[in-house]
C-alpha cells in the first residue's frame, strides 16, 4: 500500500510542476498578442491622421495653385483644363476618389510654398528689426551688428531654401539642414546630383501635361462659348425691362434658358471623351438625363446656386494684388459642382433603364424653372457687377471661376 502511495504520488507530480509552467507560457503569449494589437491599433490611428492631414493640406494646396493659375490671363485656360480634367476622371471612373489627379504634385507644390514661407519668417522680422534701429541710430555699434547680422542670416537662409529644394522640396527638408548637407553631399561624390536632380525636375514638370490642360481648357471654353455666345448676346441687349428691345431680350432669355439646360451635361461630355465632338451631342445629352432626371436636377440646382452666389463678389473690381485670395473662394466653391456633376454623368452612362415618363416630365420641368430663374437673376447682375453687361457672359460653372 505505500508503494501504491508512492506510485501515486511519483506520476502526479509532473502534473504538479508543468501546470504553474503552461500557465505562465499561456499568459505570456496573451500578453505579447495584447501588446502587439496594441502598437498595430496606435500604428493603423496614426496613419489615419497623417492620411487625413497631408490629403487636406493637398486639398488646400491645390486649390490654392489653381486659384494663383486662374487669376492670370491666358494661363486661366490651365486652371479651366484642370477642373475639365478632375471632371471628366470621375466621369469616367464614377469614384469621388479620382477627383483629385494631380493632388501629389499639389502637396510638393504647398509644401515647398509653406516650407519658404516659415523659413523667410523670423528673416522678415530681423530685418524689420534692423531697419528701426537704422532709424533710431544708424551709426551706432549695434546698428552695424544687426545688418552683418541680417546680411549673414539671408546668405544662410537662401542657402538653407536651395539646399531644401535640391534635396527633394518636401516640407519635411525645411526642417532638418544637416540630412539635406549629407544628402547632397553623398549625392555629389558618387557624381549622381545633378543628373538625378534635372531628372526629377523633367519628371516633374511632364507630369503636368501642361499642353494637354491648356488645350483641353481652351477648346472646353470654346465649346461653351460656342453654345452660350449669341443667347447671351442677344440677351444683354435691353438696358431696362421696357421699349421694343425686351422682346429680343426675352427671347434671349429663353434661349439661353435651354441652352443652360444641356450645356452642363455637354461639357461632362466633352471632360469625359476630350473631344469637341461631344458638344454637339444634343440627343445623347437627353438621353442621360432621361436616365437620372433627379440627380441631374441637383446638379444643376447646386451649380447654378454657387454661380449666383460667385456674382455677388464680381460687385467691386478686387485690386490686383488681392485678386488671388478672391479666386481661391470661387475654385473652391466651384469644384465640388463640377466633381458632381461628373460623377452623375458617371451613373447615367452606367444606367440602361429610364424612370417612368411622368418622372421624368416632372424634374424636366423643375429643371426649366430652375435653369430660368437662374437667367433671371443674370439678368439683374449686370446692374451690379464692376464689369457690366460683360459680366453675363463670364459663367463661372462653365468657364473660368474666376472675379474678374
Amino acid at each position: 500500500m505505500n508503494q501504491d502511495t508512492a506510485t501515486q504520488s511519483v506520476s502526479h507530480s509532473p502534473i504538479l510542476v508543468e501546470e504553474p509552467v503552461l500557465i505562465s507560457n499561456e499568459r505570456d503569449e496573451i500578453e505579447l498578442v495584447s501588446q502587439d494589437n496594441q502598437r498595430t491599433w496606435i500604428k493603423r490611428t496614426w496613419k489615419g491622421i497623417h492620411w487625413t492631414v497631408s490629403g487636406l493640406f493637398g486639398i488646400v494646396s491645390l486649390v490654392i495653385v489653381l486659384a494663383i493659375l486662374a487669376a492670370i490671363p491666358i494661363v486661366n485656360l490651365l486652371a479651366l483644363g484642370y477642373l475639365l480634367q478632375a471632371e471628366g476622371e470621375v466621369a469616367r471612373s464614377g469614384k469621388l476618389t479620382q477627383a483629385f489627379p494631380m493632388l501629389n504634385q499639389a502637396r510638393l507644390i504647398g509644401g515647398c510654398l509653406l516650407g519658404i514661407f516659415l523659413c523667410l519668417l523670423p528673416l522678415r522680422y530681423l530685418g524689420d528689426f534692423t531697419s528701426d534701429a537704422m532709424l533710431v541710430d544708424p551709426n551706432s555699434g549695434l546698428t552695424r551688428f544687426l545688418q552683418i547680422l541680417t546680411s549673414l542670416a539671408a546668405v544662410g537662409v537662401f542657402l538653407h531654401l536651395l539646399g531644401a529644394l535640391a534635396a527633394g522640396g518636401r516640407l519635411i527638408r525645411f526642417f532638418r539642414p544637416i540630412k539635406n548637407v549629407r544628402t547632397l553631399i553623398s549625392e555629389f561624390r558618387s557624381r549622381t546630383l545633378f543628373s538625378d536632380r534635372s531628372l526629377a525636375v523633367s519628371v516633374f514638370v511632364r507630369s503636368f501635361q501642361l499642353r494637354k490642360t491648356f488645350l483641353l481648357g481652351f477648346w472646353g471654353a470654346l465649346g461653351i462659348l460656342t453654345w452660350t455666345l449669341i443667347p447671351t448676346g442677344l440677351y444683354a441687349v435691353a438696358d431696362a425691362p421696357q421699349g421694343p428691345q425686351i422682346l429680343i431680350t426675352l427671347a434671349g432669355g429663353v434661349l439661353l434658358t435651354l441652352v443652360c439646360s444641356w450645356v452642363p451635361v455637354l461639357q461632362a461630355g466633352y471632360a469625359c471623351e476630350e473631344r469637341l465632338s461631344q458638344y454637339t451631342q444634343l440627343k445623347r445629352a437627353r438621353q442621360l438625363f432621361r436616365r437620372t432626371p433627379l440627380l441631374w436636377t441637383l446638379a444643376l440646382l447646386l451649380g447654378y446656386a454657387m454661380s449666383i452666389v460667385l456674382y455677388l463678389f464680381k460687385i467691386v473690381a478686387p485690386p490686383q494684388d488681392a485678386l488671388w485670395l478672391l479666386t481661391t473662394v470661387f475654385i473652391a466653391i466651384i469644384y465640388p459642382a463640377r466633381i458632381y456633376i461628373g460623377w452623375v454623368y458617371s451613373r447615367s452612362s452606367r444606367k440602361m433603364d429610364e424612370p417612368w415618363r411622368i418622372w421624368r416630365w416632372f424634374w424636366s420641368l423643375v429643371s426649366f424653372a430652375i435653369c430660368g430663374f437662374y437667367v433671371f437673376l443674370l439678368f439683374f447682375t449686370r446692374n451690379i457687377g464692376a464689369n457690366g453687361k460683360l459680366v453675363l457672359f463670364e459663367q463661372p460653372l462653365l468657364l473660368i471661376p474666376s472675379p474678374f
